[in-house]
């Protein structure tokens, strides 16, 4: 057995590397999973991921009872301290103990690539109506405003406003945005992290102003992210102060909202924010089954065209539980739209995910696995030579007591 530390910092470090804070860091984790996992009916997969597993402390709702609990950040950083100092350092280096330290890096692999998950990858979609073409996904949470040159040819410059900066416009609050690069200012306001298009014909009194016989009307955000369509409120002025145009922009919208200012055509839109696919693809068609005598869909999938950038065409239709998995990415069909059986032109969302650490948990599974078989496999040959020493210690003693017999 190892020397009890009589010191202090000794004393923390075994803490630290402790078979106790093992377990106490599992019972934790497995609350934070079923806690959140019965809250996500109500707040929504991201929601609740950001409130348990990408925090430092939670208030987990257990019923009518509150539990103040460590979030997904201490208790996972506990659990890699933990396993570094009981799994790697204080361990006895032995031949008893070889299979236990590879299954422990295997777990340490596969934590390492939980953290470059949740630093690097990203998840998103792409929304497209029949005929229309991206080669773009758009994150679920998180907006922005995008301005470029209408006119531009080739590589176009983007100025973007992030959500952070307008989050909190809601209502008649407002504020003017400035780029030096921009020969007019932008002032965004009425902020809605949700919203839908109306028109205004027969409406009576609007709840906001109306923009070309149309105007937005907040809904109550979504549990789910892909059906949360944020909405501002934008105007141009430019220099002197002068007002050139008014407009909405809605998170959903087909083409972006095209003014002049300063003798060039400018373009804003309001989008998710970008990241550019290595590919792009066009919705040639969008399928949906309903069922029997229902708006429900049933089914529903998306013939695609892929073209590669050497210009090669591929037709492909993405379904449910068939994704299209090419260059790191996965897209897989997630909704579509309008919903609830409202008229208008169809449009499909397709899901995307890049995770670089894809791979880790298989090769980090491999790896438990080995240093598990390796543990097993010799603690079945010691057992084995264990009970051959004991089967010929067994007969030894028989021998003797048959030739004692003998003698007598």
């Amino acid at each position: 057995m190892a020397k009890k530390p009589t010191t202090l910092p000794g004393k923390l470090f075994a803490a630290l590397g402790s078979f106790w804070l093992a377990i106490a860091l599992l019972v934790n984790l497995f609350l934070l999973t079923w806690l959140g996992t019965l809250e996500q009916v109500e707040k929504g997969i991201h929601a609740v991921q950001g409130e348990y597993f990408e925090s430092w402390l939670v208030l987990a709702k257990a019923g009518p009872i509150k539990l103040l609990l460590p979030g997904g950040y201490v208790t996972m950083g506990l659990f890699v301290v933990n396993l570094f100092v009981g799994g790697l350092v204080r361990i006895r280096k032995t031949k008893a103990t070889i299979g236990i330290i590879i299954a422990h890096v295997g777990i340490a692999l596969m934590m390492a690539g939980g953290l470059v998950e949740h630093m690097y990858s990203s998840y998103g979609r792409v929304v497209l109506y029949e005929g229309d073409e991206a080669d773009q996904f758009q994150e679920y949470a998180g907006w922005e405003v995008a301005i470029w040159n209408a006119d531009a040819v080739g590589s176009i410059e983007e100025f973007l406003i992030p959500q952070s900066d307008f989050a909190d416009l809601g209502g008649s609050a407002s504020r003017t945005f400035q780029r030096a690069e921009l020969p007019f200012d932008i002032i965004l306001k009425r902020f809605m992290v949700n919203s839908e298009l109306e028109e205004a014909v027969g409406v009576g009194i609007p709840s906001n102003p109306v923009v070309d016989g149309h105007f937005l009307v907040g809904k109550p955000k979504d549990k789910e992210e892909e059906r949360n369509f944020a909405g501002v409120y934008a105007t141009i002025v430019a220099e002197g102060g002068k007002k050139v145009e008014d407009s909405l922009l809605w998170g959903i919208a087909r083409n972006p909202w095209v003014f002049e200012a300063g003798g060039k055509r400018w373009a804003m839109v309001l989008r998710n924010a970008t990241h550019t696919m290595p590919f792009s693809l066009k919705l040639e068609k969008f399928i949906k089954d309903d069922h029997p005598g229902m708006a429900m869909a049933r089914a529903y999938s998306s013939d695609v065209i892929r073209t590669d950038p050497d210009g090669t065409e591929h037709k492909l239709r993405i379904q449910m539980n068939e994704p299209l998995r090419k260059d790191g990415l996965i897209i897989y069909q997630a909704s579509y739209g309008p919903a609830d059986g409202k008229p208008g032109d169809p449009y499909t969302v397709l899901a995307v995910s890049r995770n670089p650490s894809d791979r880790i948990p298989w090769i980090s599974v491999g790896v438990i696995t080995l240093g598990l078989m390796w543990t097993f496999i010799a603690r079945l040959l010691g057992f084995l030579a264990k009970q051959q020493r004991k089967a010929v210690g067994q007969a030894g003693k028989s021998g003797e007591k048959a030739r004692g017999k003998s003698a007598a």
